[in-house]
């Protein structure tokens, strides 16, 4: 089950302890272990993203290790903004200053430590959307992006940004944060051997698909158009759609008619006529787009101005 936010706060309390190990093992599927030090007024806070968590945490004489009995295969971005964080792989340890970055797969064999007091923001991508997305990690090991990398800066200041928003923002903006945070991974790593891509059929479609979003209004979207997008052979493509259930020019249309319903939904149509809607969405004439929508719908485009016609599937994958 997906929690939308989760916080916790350690206090003096004698039982405080022993609830943040609960809390860490039934929420987080982590173990929580505590150091010599006095940890209370350490704090953790997640909300999601989409289909990515982010963790903002304040911890200090912690250790948090992977529950080795959970499924494991999400990847971890995380952040140093003050403080410090020791993250142990095998005999290796290293220790992590502000302002650096470092990647760590989700696996029981990875310790992160913190002896002092330190504020740690993660970034969890889970297991379905790098799959998605064609990623795999080598989750023997963590990995370090290139810290002096102008983009790699960027995107430690993205991640900066979006947790000071504290999860305040609207569900549609912070699902939008968390696809751009999927789309920037792969510039954190330099060494394919960290990080790389696989050339599978998901991932091929998971392109394609999201190649179409970016481009419905484009009228000359076309199979070969898309194809050459995604470095896949039109028949390629054409059989990944036919195996996902439709065609692929029928996903597009109906992905247009999506879009054109939820415009429908979000403007006056007094202000805006049918003929720019149905440009916007890729159509060649009002008159197409008419016919189309009405017999997706069972509507005409101006009666359907304000009514709920779109499908919690068609939203989700217009947001995505």
């Amino acid at each position: 089950m997906q929690i939308d936010s989760f916080q916790m706060e350690l206090t003096c309390s004698p039982d405080s302890k022993e609830m943040w190990r609960n809390q860490g093992t039934r929420v987080l599927k982590c173990h929580l272990n505590f150091g010599h030090g006095d940890p209370t007024g350490s704090t953790l806070r997640a909300w999601q993203l989409g289909d990515v968590k982010l963790i903002d945490t304040r911890l200090t004489h912690i250790s948090i290790s992977r529950i080795r009995e959970e499924e494991v295969g999400s990847l971890c971005l995380k952040l140093v903004r003050s403080g410090a964080l020791f993250v142990e792989s095998g005999e290796q340890v290293q220790r992590f200053r502000p302002g650096e970055l470092v990647l760590v797969p989700d696996a029981p064999s990875i310790r992160q430590t913190f002896k002092e007091p330190s504020e740690v923001v993660s970034v969890t991508f889970s297991p379905r959307s790098l799959k998605e997305r064609g990623f795999r990690f080598d989750a023997r090991g963590y990995a370090v992006p290139d810290q002096q990398n102008a983009d790699v800066r960027a995107i430690a200041g993205m991640i900066a940004l979006v947790a000071d928003q504290n999860g305040d923002t609207s569900e549609k903006m912070r699902r939008r944060q968390g696809g751009q945070l999927l789309e920037l991974l792969d510039l954190l790593i330099e060494s394919p051997l960290a990080l790389s891509r696989r050339r599978s059929g998901e991932a091929t479609l998971f392109r394609a698909k999201h190649f179409i979003a970016q481009n419905l209004r484009n009228p000359e979207l076309n199979v070969s158009l898309i194809a050459a997008a995604v470095h896949a052979s039109s028949s390629q493509l054409t059989r990944l759609f036919r195996a996902d259930g439709q065609t692929l020019m029928r996903y597009v249309w109906d992905r247009r008619l999506a879009l054109a319903a939820e415009l429908l939904q979000q403007i006056d149509v007094t202000r805006l006529q049918m003929s720019e809607i149905a440009y916007r969405c890729g159509f060649s004439s009002p008159t197409h787009f008419s016919r189309a929508f009405k017999e997706r719908y069972g509507v005409a485009p101006k009666k359907a101005a304000g009514a709920s016609l779109l499908t919690s599937a068609h939203s989700a994958s217009l947001a995505s």
